[in-house]
């Protein structure tokens, strides 16, 4: 059964910058306006998750070892080197806080007035300087949580990563999990494919099959564009999964922020639901092109997904 075309899914992982001349030569700056709250609505939701995942993450420290632990694995930018570190300019810094502290902002409220003048070029040269401020902003996040979780898995060990995640996983992934779920399964694809091309910076390409849409990132995500920037080298050297566990997907080269795929996306979704959300294989330290596979019934998902994690799918009923 074939559901969408090749050029309806090449569509729907369309660029931003491709977006928006799209949508003025499609439907005028009204259009424009639509798609920007649409892609600034889905930066925030990933920045916002990596300032919660922080904030669960110290929530963590105190409630399994008080103030004192959370204190001793706290100074996070004591991980961060001396130069090499993004930063925000001024401007930067000011688009950036506008943007990311809520949608009624006066960077919107100038980007819609410029909408309204149809002019391409500069409509699209604004949102690459919005990107560039919001991503930046993003890297400083998600730099935060990693080192965060660095400090953990070098204070508490794998053990405690593995903990850590399963209490970030219950307040931050499984609420998501379950609102994505209960929609349709071409609805979870549209989802998954705006926030693939546009929440999460990268290339995307998809393509049907029988019974699921198999999604390429290129880089792989967030984790890729990390491991790309050089977070795992010197002198940055966040940590690395210690140990064949499941949650380092039972592998040697999976990094504490690869580890949330194996806990949130894979290892409780498997215990809750009966399968992985969605279907995904870690590249690891090789930060090669991954995939990850949405499947119109999750239950079909191949008995792969659940082996990398030391599990297997349970039996099915009729």
């Amino acid at each position: 059964m074939t559901t969408f075309s090749q050029a309806e899914l090449d569509r729907m992982c369309r660029p931003p910058g491709q977006r928006l001349s799209d949508a003025l030569r499609e439907g005028g700056p009204a259009e424009v306006k639509a798609v920007y709250r649409l892609m600034e609505n889905l930066i925030r939701d990933i920045t916002d998750l990596y300032a919660r995942w922080s904030a669960v993450t110290v929530g963590w420290l105190i409630d399994r070892h008080g103030y004192d632990g959370a204190a001793r694995a706290f100074p996070v930018h004591e991980l961060w080197p001396s130069d090499g570190v993004p930063h925000l300019t001024g401007t930067e810094a000011v688009m950036a806080r506008d943007v990311l502290r809520g949608p009624d902002s006066a960077t919107a409220a100038d980007f819609a007035t410029l909408a309204d003048t149809g002019d391409e070029d500069a409509i699209v040269l604004r949102w690459q300087e919005i990107h560039a401020a919001s991503y930046t902003a993003e890297t400083l996040r998600r730099d935060t949580v990693t080192a965060l979780l660095t400090l953990v898995n070098d204070t508490y060990g794998t053990e405690g990563l593995e903990d850590c995640l399963r209490y970030a996983t219950d307040v931050i992934w499984a609420p998501r999990m379950g609102a994505d779920l209960a929609r349709a399964p071409e609805d979870r694809l549209r989802s998954w494919a705006e926030k693939m091309s546009v929440g999460h910076n990268g290339g995307v390409t998809v393509v049907e099959e029988p019974d699921r849409w198999v999604f390429t990132l290129d880089p792989c995500g967030s984790c890729g564009r990390q491991i790309l920037d050089g977070r795992y080298r010197d002198p940055w050297r966040f940590g690395v999964v210690r140990g064949r566990h499941p949650v380092g997907f039972l592998r040697e080269d999976i990094t504490v922020y690869q580890a949330h795929v194996a806990m949130a996306h894979t290892i409780v979704p498997i215990e809750r639901v009966g399968a992985p959300w969605p279907a995904m294989r870690c590249a690891g330290l090789a930060a090669t092109p991954c995939e990850l596979a949405i499947y119109r019934d999750p239950h079909t998902a191949g008995p792969e997904y659940y082996e990398q994690v030391g599990l297997t799918p349970r039996p099915t009923t009729h």
